[in-house]
């Protein structure tokens, strides 16, 4: 039996090497590779809008998890994250600075947290590692959000309050700003369709952006940019060669149909490059956060049948990845560009092996193309608190026992540690990795999100892989 296993294989392999180009990358020694993560994600002790959303019945499986409230408990043992980031050969930690924690009240810091954050910062520059520090990352404070939130300009003046405090007190530890992860993402769940708090849903109009009119969604986005370029002006004031940037989500819209082709169009116009537009020339380098394609159908997303995605939902896409950077590359010529978040999730470690792979070999091509690419952060490194997708989602390279907080690395850790550790990707990764997934074909792995596209799930069902040939293929632009 295992002689013919062996036999199996080796023909599985033959056929990959004979059906697929040779493909490798060699990553320049300056490029970075990290590991991202947030702090309503992984910290304790954090009595925020998260907290409240959860007890509230909004976060999935949040009553049927252990310890739903502690997620990672990375404010009182932060050094398990790290030193397991310091084990992978991390070059730089991304973290973020929880605003309600610092300040609970408007106008009132609270010292003793500034001082467990600058420790925390500390902890990860004594491990040899770059810190990439976010200013907000999907949670305001408790007191802004019943004050209206980024629906009410006092936000701005008050997030550029407490911005200006943080760079005062962390500037000689962080080596990379950046103000907002994903604003495009934080209007549209907050305020469109309801799923994050304050739960309003104010559907497509609160997108409409005509001239002076714009709908809800809009002004808050558009009052974060602001934020954001007072922020950057203040700072550069301060210290000329300061780095900031944002981490904007983008995704490769994609339609079926002519009418679906529309939304596309509308999508990739407001979603993808709003944002960037109206920080144009405010920006130290571009961050840039990449899961995958969004399929439209109608004014929503859709699960398509013929397409691969993550446990999440996410549908995977390659060549959408190497098209972007191009398309960044092409409207902001200036800047280098990180790519500040990009990972699966998939409990099953079956196809997180390749994605890693396909996606890093998509952005060695595109430096191969003179593309400005300087670094690379997976998310995540630990299962986390996905938000309110709840801890369904796995999209760590690590896991972790939610009874005892035991952590337990998955083979695509390995892999990322090679990885880093060589600065390329050789023809033979490749295959290996491609071959698992291969082999975990019509078989069951877990699922998290509902046929919409939309409806996350407590627990995950089972879904079949499908034969989709999903490999980075150095498409024509």
């Amino acid at each position: 039996m295992q002689n013919f296993r062996q036999t199996l294989y080796l023909f599985l392999l033959i056929t990959l090497v004979q059906s697929v180009h040779a493909r490798t990358a060699d990553f320049p020694s300056s490029f970075i590779f990290g590991v991202a993560s947030a702090p309503g994600q992984v910290e304790d002790q954090l009595p925020d809008m998260w907290k409240e959303w959860g007890e509230n019945g909004r976060i999935k499986s949040w009553t049927i998890e252990k310890n739903s409230v502690d997620r990672l408990k990375f404010w009182t043992e932060p050094q398990v994250e790290i030193n397991l980031a310091k084990k992978l050969g991390a070059q730089s930690f991304r973290l973020g600075v929880d605003w309600g924690r610092v300040m609970p009240e408007r106008g009132r810091f609270d010292e003793a947290a500034i001082d467990r954050y600058r420790d925390i910062l500390k902890l990860i520059k004594a491990q040899n590692m770059k810190v990439m520090l976010t200013l907000m990352h999907h949670s305001v404070p408790k007191w802004v959000l019943k004050n209206g939130g980024w629906t009410n300009p006092q936000t701005k003046a008050d997030f550029i309050f407490f911005s200006q405090r943080m760079f005062k007190e962390f500037a000689p530890d962080v080596d990379w700003w950046i103000t907002f992860n994903e604003a495009n993402v934080f209007v549209i769940n907050s305020y469109v369709s309801g799923l994050w708090p304050p739960g309003k849903q104010g559907g497509v109009l609160s997108l409409l952006a005509l001239g002076s009119i714009r709908g809800e969604a809009i002004r808050a986005l558009d009052l974060m940019a602001d934020a954001h370029n007072e922020i950057y002006e203040w700072a550069h004031a301060q210290s000329p060669k300061v780095k900031v940037g944002v981490a904007h989500n983008m995704a490769h819209y994609t339609a079926r149909g002519f009418i679906d082709g529309i939304s596309a169009w509308f999508a990739n116009r407001t979603m993808n490059w709003r944002f960037p537009s109206r920080i144009e020339g405010k920006m130290d380098f571009f961050g840039f956060n990449y899961y995958g394609a969004e399929w439209l159908k109608g004014s929503g997303v859709d699960i398509d049948p013929a397409e691969e995605y993550s446990d999440a939902g996410r549908a995977i896409d390659v060549n959408g990845l190497y098209f972007l950077l191009h398309e960044i590359h092409r409207k902001f010529p200036k800047l280098e560009i990180i790519i500040t978040e990009n990972g699966i999730a998939d409990e099953g470690d079956g196809i997180r092996g390749a994605y890693l792979v396909e996606h890093l070999l998509a952005v060695g091509q595109a430096i191969k193309d003179k593309v400005p690419v300087t670094g690379y952060y997976y998310w995540t490194l630990t299962d986390n608190l996905e938000w309110s997708d709840g801890y369904c989602p796995k999209f760590g390279i690590v896991g972790v026992d939610r009874a005892t907080f035991g952590r337990k690395t998955r083979p695509s850790f390995e892999l990322f540690q090679k990885i880093i550790s060589r600065h390329s990707i050789s023809e033979e990764l490749r295959i290996l990795e491609w071959a698992k997934v291969i082999a975990g074909q019509n078989k069951d792995r877990a699922f998290c999100r509902g046929a919409d596209g939309i409806t996350a799930f407590d627990q995950s069902v089972p879904k079949k892989l499908t034969s989709k040939d999903w490999r980075f293929t150095y498409p024509r632009r």
